[in-house]
């Protein structure tokens, strides 16, 4: 048994080397508590992207939205039209020259022939809003707001208070820790979703382009509240040495506070195949 003391370090790699004759490992943490946040949100568009000056984070928004979901699954945007802002260089001369295209060039009537044309179409910021209530249970825990499938930017507020920097990975959920905000009680959530193009990804990028997957506004993945203990596992990293006949075990500890937390570490390493453990660090 190795015992490890977190010191004054909010994320903490702590190294345990263990002697063993087989290479499986297992690893154990607290589950995670969650509160799921799929339902109704309200919301509120803002092409001109005046929301932020204006302060939307601190009002209470007026439309209707289900998410997870993006802004054209819920019927809202723009109608498709000849002048439509598409995302992507592709295009035909076909559609825009031949005569046979000439009806699906009408306003009322528009067809695109090579992007996947939404039945909605929206660029700009939108800002969605729901109330949450956190259950007593999430009392003295990390509590983290975890949104899977962002298209693109997203920005988080609580009561009218900002919570971190803004999110626009396109490849991982964006993950705000929103622990010092959501005390148990009753509490508003503010999502701005921006998916105006900012970061050069390269314009046909299929993360990004009207003709791939479209270039859609919302979340459409998991959203939800995970509670977690405030010192828990954040990775566990396996380094064989086969001639040593060992290996290295690196587990990164994640913690809220520079605070010293003492505690004990425990990593156990079996056999292929189960039977009794071959060592314990």
């Amino acid at each position: 048994m190795s015992k490890v003391l977190l010191t004054c370090r909010s994320v903490l790699a702590v190294t345990v080397l263990l002697l063993v004759l087989g290479f499986t490992l297992s690893a154990w943490a607290a589950p995670l508590e969650s509160l799921d946040l799929s339902g109704p949100w309200r919301f509120r568009l803002d092409p001109e992207s005046r929301g932020l000056d204006a302060g939307w984070f601190r009002e209470t928004l007026e439309g209707f939205v289900r998410l997870p979901g993006s802004l054209n699954e819920n019927g809202i945007g723009n109608d498709v039209t000849p002048d439509t802002p598409w995302t992507g260089t592709i295009t035909s001369r076909m559609w825009h020259d031949d005569a046979r295209f000439a009806p699906y060039r009408e306003e009322g009537n528009t067809k695109i022939l090579f992007w996947l044309q939404p039945d909605k179409h929206y660029i700009g910021a939108a800002w969605y809003q729901r109330d949450v209530e956190i259950p007593e249970s999430f009392l003295g825990k990390t509590v983290l707001v975890r949104l899977e499938r962002c298209h693109w930017e997203t920005r988080l507020w609580v009561d009218g208070k900002a919570v971190g920097s803004p999110r626009n990975s396109l490849s991982v959920p964006h993950e705000y820790n929103a622990t010092e905000a959501l005390t148990p009680g009753v509490h508003t959530l503010t999502l701005r979703v921006d998916n105006t193009y900012a970061l050069d990804v390269g314009v046909n990028a299929h993360s990004v382009s009207d003709n791939t997957q479209t270039n859609w506004n919302g979340v459409v993945g998991e959203m939800k509240l995970l509670a977690r203990d405030r010192v828990a596992l954040a990775g566990v990293q396996v380094y064989p040495e086969v001639k040593e006949k060992r290996i290295w075990v690196l587990v990164t500890l994640a913690k809220n506070s520079l605070a010293t937390v003492p505690g004990t570490l425990t990593v156990t390493a079996t056999l292929q195949g189960g039977g009794i453990p071959a060592a314990t660090g």
